[in-house]
């Protein structure tokens, strides 16, 4: 059994996922390393948190500095404040300087939080004011470090095939993809132009694992294909290997939670009667009036209207975050019960309303039979095509949330491979993390 550790005390990129962690085991929805790219690169955004307890999705930017800092870093905050639209922003440092208060009093009067990180180990007792429950477990915060370094890792690793110049084309329309579901749609204020160029890369991008697997075997990647090779398949879900698929299904599952993520913000503020965020009336012809959601499917448009009566809903966004990355798209059945009751916690959604929860992507993107299954032998029910890595990382969920000791071992599991299979995927979590970059 493989293990790798966190550093204690992080810094530059590790820092920044250090307090997005916080405000993820607080119950935001947390964007990361947003980025505007047009002709060339304007700005990158660290981290964005979204509060889905009130009337309207509220957000507010986050930007980090664990190294020297000052009034420029303070005023570029300001200005992204100014360019996205949103009201408030955080700025968070790690170095003391003799005046601190003097900058506190400047940045309070631009609408920025100035909060000095100086003892990493009181992080809670620096971020009291700015907590919804100031309930934090450690253990999230140190799942959600080493999930969101895995993300970090996966994102390399894609760039760097991608720059290896192998001839296949799937690296680079994987990197695109995600590009545009992370960051291309962020600056779009009205929410359905959100939702058309989203569903739009949703639909440009068929069978996406599909066709990588394809490629993997030497087939063209722009052919259709409707299945994926055999053996790639055995060797990414029964082998636990690190193969392309990997990354092709942790964009696809990315780019699902966006989209919604969208959905959700349309009907919240919409409901809200915010018109500039959700208007979308595109013309007249003649007396019948063209909205810009004709361009979606029709199914599509029944399936938001079916989920938007869940008395829950507002949560979704928030409830998936937790269920892929963290819980790692998985239930552990011999703890079913403690599994609906953690992500009721973690969530806010309560027990009997998490069934209606987990059958939001078999409504929003139905395939045949269901997202979920239950492998043969392994006392598990697994989200299909969904990266193992992630699925590591929910298996050191279970072993710190269900045994006093942390030990795999003492996890109360049957089935005849549901301990090997816990191992294997934290083995392949492992190994990503365990990767060198120059």
């Amino acid at each position: 059994m493989a293990g790798v550790t966190l550093d204690p005390l992080p810094k530059d990129k590790e820092f920044e996922e250090y307090i997005a962690a916080f405000f993820q085991s607080d119950g935001y929805f947390i964007e990361k390393n947003i980025v505007n790219r047009q002709e060339e690169e304007i700005l990158e955004l660290d981290v964005i948190i979204t509060n889905y307890n009130s009337i309207i999705p509220r957000s507010r930017l986050c930007e980090m500095k664990s190294g020297e800092w000052g009034f420029p870093d303070i005023f570029k905050v300001r200005g992204w404040l100014d360019f996205t639209k949103l009201p408030k922003g955080l700025f968070i440092v790690q170095k003391n300087k003799p005046s601190f208060e003097f900058y506190k009093k400047i940045s309070k009067e631009l609408k920025i939080s100035l909060v000095l990180i100086e003892d990493i180990s009181k992080t809670k007792n620096y971020f009291k004011h700015h907590l919804k429950t100031y309930k934090l477990q450690d253990k999230d915060i140190t799942i959600w470090r080493y999930s969101y370094w895995l993300e970090r890792n996966f994102i390399k690793i894609l760039n760097s095939k991608k720059k290896a110049g192998t001839g296949r084309k799937c690296y680079e329309v994987m990197e695109s993809y995600y590009f545009k579901v992370n960051s291309g749609v962020f600056f779009t204020k009205n929410i359905v132009d959100r939702l058309i160029k989203l569903y739009d890369n949703f639909k440009s991008n068929p069978r996406l694992s599909a066709k990588v697997g394809n490629e993997l075997v030497g087939n063209n990647f722009d052919d259709p294909h409707d299945n994926m090779p055999t053996s790639i398949f055995k060797e990414t879900f029964y082998q636990c290997k690190l193969t392309d698929i990997q990354f092709s299904t942790f964009v696809e599952h990315t780019s699902k939670l966006t989209i919604l993520k969208n959905l959700v913000d349309y009907t919240m503020f919409k409901q809200a009667g915010d018109k500039i965020r959700t208007e979308d009336i595109l013309g007249f012809f003649g007396s019948t009036k063209i909205s810009k959601l004709d361009f979606l499917p029709k199914s599509f448009r029944d399936s938001l209207e079916e989920i938007s009566k869940h008395k829950y809903f507002s949560r979704y966004p928030v409830f998936w975050q937790w269920f892929l990355w963290f819980f790692g798209g998985f239930i552990l059945l011999d703890y079913e019960e403690q599994e609906y009751k953690l992500m009721s916690e973690k969530t806010g959604i309560p027990i009997d309303e998490i069934p209606n929860a987990l059958k939001v992507f078999d409504i929003l993107f139905p395939m045949s039979g269901s997202w979920f299954f239950q492998p043969p032998y392994s006392n598990v029910k697994i989200m299909q095509m969904f990266p193992i890595p992630f699925r590591g990382i929910g298996a050191n969920a279970r072993r710190l949330y269900y045994t006093e000791s942390g030990k795999f071992e003492d996890l109360k599991l049957t089935g005849k491979h549901t301990f090997n299979d816990l191992i294997a995927w934290n083995n392949l979590a492992v190994e990503v993390l365990d990767k060198k970059f120059k």
